[in-house]
């Protein structure tokens, strides 16, 4: 928040605090230790005794903080005091160590803003009044070790950065995204009260674009990836990070790429799968369906219908149409995605089928792998956009973490691509996909060496064949050859 001119909003959206505790009434553990904390007034005087804040600070916050919400709403709407409260607070939050002081001081400016959202505006008057940075006061906060303070800290920035008519600056935006990025994939006990401050930042359309381009997606994604193999209790976590994406993929631009970037569209399905929860069902469709709806390429909207169908989800929406659901939008955003899948199923080949196989890195043994009509019809389809196809089958081979039920069908198409492409084996051989194979000939699981063995065989009959190809020429040249010295 520099003194420089600012970046304005058309207008204010000022998403709620979801995470605000009310009547003091607490469901979360982040929200338990608020209401702790109001009770626990700090000894203003020692910190005035021991010269950390002057007279007019001490005198101002002893005031403020002895005082209902009617009476502070006075000094705050008084133009002779309202700046003064703002530099109290934040002189607090400069100079005092004392983490529990700092918590109950930034419970009491998140508190402020709660009373009032307008009240944001005050800490850019105060910025601008007083030459400093706010925003960068905070942010330097956010790297102490105490989890609750850095929560706290980071509800407050959110605030400011929602409530305002003035956009957060790029700087900033930056270092607080970043920081939330990081936090999203660690063991913060408070990652739920995390989560609801992106999902406030991301009403907000300028914030949404700016964490997809720090690669934001990826920290989300790789939770819910995380999240299916946990044991312990997950869905209110996946429901908040769910909530993320849908909220972000109201930016064209988002919904257009994230599934290409991210693959997102197989784990919102897994969970939509596994989950029991109909909140969490109800968030996956709708995102599922903003991935259809959102979007104005027809390419990418036949592609993400692919990727649907791919990962199984039409057989989820029937059985999810057969149940009541109390939510009406449920119900309305199946219908919407089952006739759009329905109306694209006539229309997909087995190879548009393969293709989407082999993008999303999810293979299954379905009937393509092993039909000798589809490899003569499309082998050399895997060599367009520079043997794009080819190259991620082989990837998928180098990487150690592919799963053994894939590297079996990747063998598996690798031996029928060179069975079928005259010039399959040279391909392979310019891609470094040979050692790749031969290496697997020593994988520890069975059906993988032989898949590893069958492919060998078909890399060397190939061999054969051309070796053979190559004789029969050079026999016929030769004969030729002397056919024509013995009639000169």
């Amino acid at each position: 928040m520099p003194a420089t001119t600012e970046a304005k909003v058309s207008q204010r959206i000022q998403p709620e605090d979801l995470d605000a505790t009310r009547n003091n009434e607490a469901i979360t553990e982040f929200q338990i230790r608020t209401i702790e904390l109001r009770t626990q007034r700090p000894q203003w005087i020692t910190y005035y005794q021991s010269q950390m804040i002057d007279k007019d600070d001490y005198e101002f916050i002893v005031r403020y903080d002895c005082n209902n919400a009617n009476e502070r709403e006075k000094i705050l709407t008084n133009p002779n005091e309202k700046l003064d409260c703002i530099k109290t607070l934040m002189t607090i939050m400069n100079k005092v160590s004392k983490e529990s002081t700092l918590q109950y001081t930034a419970t009491l400016i998140d508190d402020m803003l709660q009373e009032n959202k307008n009240r944001v505006d005050l800490f850019h008057l105060y910025a601008k009044k007083y030459k400093v940075n706010v925003y960068q006061l905070l942010i330097q906060r956010l790297f102490m070790q105490d989890p609750y303070l850095v929560n706290q800290i980071s509800r407050i920035i959110t605030k400011l950065a929602c409530w305002s008519n003035e956009l957060m600056p790029d700087k900033e935006l930056r270092d607080y995204l970043l920081w939330t990025k990081e936090q999203v994939e660690e063991k913060n006990c408070f990652r739920d009260t995390l989560c609801r401050c992106l999902q406030m930042l991301f009403r907000i359309d300028y914030y949404r674009l700016a964490f997809y381009k720090l690669n934001g997606v990826e920290s989300l994604v790789n939770y819910l990836n995380f999240s299916l193999e946990a044991t312990s209790s997950k869905d209110q976590m996946q429901y908040q990070v769910i909530h993320c994406l849908w909220l972000l993929t109201f930016n064209v631009q988002i919904a257009s790429r994230i599934q290409t970037n991210h693959n997102i569209i197989p784990v919102l399905v897994d969970i939509l799968n596994s989950t029991e929860k109909e909140k969490v069902k109800r968030i996956i469709v709708a995102t599922l369906r903003n991935l259809l709806e959102k979007i104005d390429s027809a390419e990418v909207v036949k592609n993400n219908c692919m990727c649907m169908l791919q990962s199984r989800v039409k057989k989820l929406l029937e059985l999810m149409s057969q149940v009541q659901h109390d939510d009406p939008e449920i119900v309305e955003d199946v219908e919407f995605l089952d006739k759009k899948l329905e109306s694209l199923v006539m229309d997909v080949s087995s190879f548009d089928e393969y293709t989407l196989e082999v993008t999303s890195q999810r293979l299954t043994w379905s009937p393509a792998h092993k039909s000798d009509k589809f490899w003569r019809e499309n082998s050399q389809k895997l060599n367009e956009n520079n043997f794009f196809l080819v190259r991620k089958l082989i990837e998928m081979l180098k990487n150690d973490h592919t799963s053994s039920h894939v590297l079996q069908i990747v063998l598996n198409d690798v031996g029928q691509y060179v069975r079928y492409y005259s010039r399959g084996k040279n391909v392979i051989d310019q891609l470094d996909g040979k050692t790749a194979i031969m290496s697997m000939l020593a994988h520890p699981e069975s059906d993988v060496k032989h898949q590893a063995l069958l492919c060998v065989q078909k890399l060397m009959v190939h061999h054969w064949e051309y070796l053979s190809k190559v004789d029969d020429l050079a026999a016929g040249s030769e004969e030729g050859s002397g056919l024509v010295e013995s009639k000169a």
